[in-house]
């Protein structure tokens, strides 16, 4: 790597460490409705998963570990990385006070991972979309590598094309990028389904099932109870409809091949 491309990468990862530090600081956002749209996320999963068991769980950019604790009531052991050292602090210190004994954290840029061994599970919530768009077609050939024969994948991104990320712009302006993290975009899922599928993932799948309490969560921070379980509600109905490829976000996911005898 040269010179050039290692600081840019630095600086980049000191946006993020900045930006995050003071996200989990002041936890502006919603904390009911943090919780349910993890809730929601972990139900898609397990139905993605169906009746094939989670095993060995790998979670990019785990944030503070909420979701890895709740995830980890189902599988045998799971491991959360991030570049955040106050997330990772918060999440060993809600996985010792929740008495969750399966799950562990570290802290480090996925760049520097070292792959020394295969995962049954690999998660990757709402962090794809701060990898370079060059750098993820290896990012998910290393994904695939690193995956059991049989093993999920299963990620969960902004949608480039959805609708009401589109109206916020336009009513919050500059106010819009407070919400976002510098290097921060917004990915395309028939792009993530075409990534996915020329790795070599089967099975590839593109799941949608946010439309408002995503935003919600962040443009109403406190209290707002019945409103984020509003939120919850529109989210499904717009998601049952033809209106979902318009959703805030989306799910992937894909399996890697078992092996023939």
């Amino acid at each position: 790597m040269s010179a050039g491309i290692q600081k840019s990468r630095d600086q980049l990862h000191q946006g993020e460490i900045e930006f995050f530090s003071k996200y989990y600081e002041s936890q502006n956002y919603n904390t009911v409705g943090w919780d349910l749209r993890l809730r929601r996320e972990l139900k898609s999963l397990l139905r993605r998963a169906g009746s094939q068991p989670l095993g060995r769980v790998l979670s990019l950019g785990c944030g503070d570990g909420q979701f890895e604790i709740m995830l980890a009531q189902h599988a045998e052991h799971v491991t959360g990385l991030d570049l955040s050292p106050e997330a990772i602090e918060v999440a060993r210190r809600k996985a010792q006070q929740s008495g969750c004994t399966n799950a562990e954290f570290a802290c480090q840029p996925l760049e520097d991972l070292e792959w020394n061994q295969t995962y049954d599970t690999i998660v990757v919530l709402a962090t794809l979309h701060h990898v370079p768009e060059s750098e993820l077609p290896s990012m998910m050939a290393t994904i695939y590598k690193h995956l059991t024969p049989g093993g999920l994948f299963y990620s969960q991104d902004p949608n480039r094309k959805g609708l009401l990320r589109s109206i916020g712009r336009v009513v919050l302006g500059k106010k819009y990028d407070k919400y976002h993290s510098p290097d921060e975009r917004e990915l395309d899922p028939s792009n993530i389904r075409a990534t996915l599928n020329s790795v070599g993932f089967q099975d590839v799948r593109i799941g949608h099932i946010d439309a408002m309490l995503i935003p919600g969560l962040f443009m109403f921070p406190r209290k707002h109870t019945p409103m984020m379980h509003a939120f919850l509600w529109f989210d499904k109905v717009w998601c049952s409809t033809p209106l979902k490829h318009w959703s805030s976000g989306f799910n992937a996911s894909g399996r890697k091949p078992k092996l023939t005898a």
